[in-house]
């Protein structure tokens, strides 16, 4: 096997996974859309659908590179992203058994494993100097951190509205404290 024939051969099945994961996850945050709590939130409704909407647009680009490389759509994807997908879309299944906050929780988890696969695909594609694959996946790798900085910062306050539902709350600012100590925590490991 040539080095070239090596290195498309990774790339169609990089790109296979990637439609994968992509797929996987806006299917699921697609189903949350629907969920009235989802609804009751105007900025968590907002951001999960930049979470569909940015994985349609990706998933129309990465099916593209994979058929010009040749791939077969629907190849055989790899086991190790075949349990991540799979765990997720088993977690999404039973979302609207879960408080919000968890469901919160798990989209964050989603787009970490979609922030580490996009990394795995822009170092692929520079390495075998396709500079298509390592464009797509630079803007996707970008468009995770934002996602997931907002939905981090979002979560103290949902934690606090379900905890409230129940009782009073013991310290009132909870949320905005949360919110404070997950912002410094950042800050240093980021800095």
């Amino acid at each position: 096997m040539t080095t070239t024939q090596a290195h498309n051969d990774s790339l169609r099945l990089y790109l296979n996974d990637m439609i994968a994961v992509e797929r996987d996850i806006a299917n699921a945050v697609r189903g949350q859309l629907g969920d009235d709590r989802v609804q009751g939130h105007i900025e968590l409704s907002a951001l999960l659908d930049r979470i569909v909407t940015g994985a349609e647009s990706r998933i129309a680009r990465l099916k593209e590179l994979s058929k010009e490389e040749g791939g077969q759509l629907g190849a055989t994807i790899k086991e190790g992203v075949t349990a991540v997908t799979g765990s997720l879309a088993g977690v999404y299944d039973k979302f609207r058994q879960h408080p919000l906050s968890r469901m919160v929780r798990d989209d964050i988890a989603a787009l970490d494993v979609l922030a580490i696969s996009y990394s795995m695909l822009l170092t692929l594609g520079l390495a075998a100097g396709h500079a298509g694959t390592a464009i797509l996946a630079e803007e996707g790798l970008k468009d995770c951190p934002p996602i997931i900085v907002a939905l981090t910062g979002l979560l103290p306050v949902i934690v606090a509205q379900e905890l409230s539902a129940d009782a009073p709350l013991a310290n009132p600012a909870a949320a905005q404290v949360a919110q404070a100590a997950i912002r410094e925590a950042w800050q240093v490991s980021c800095g």
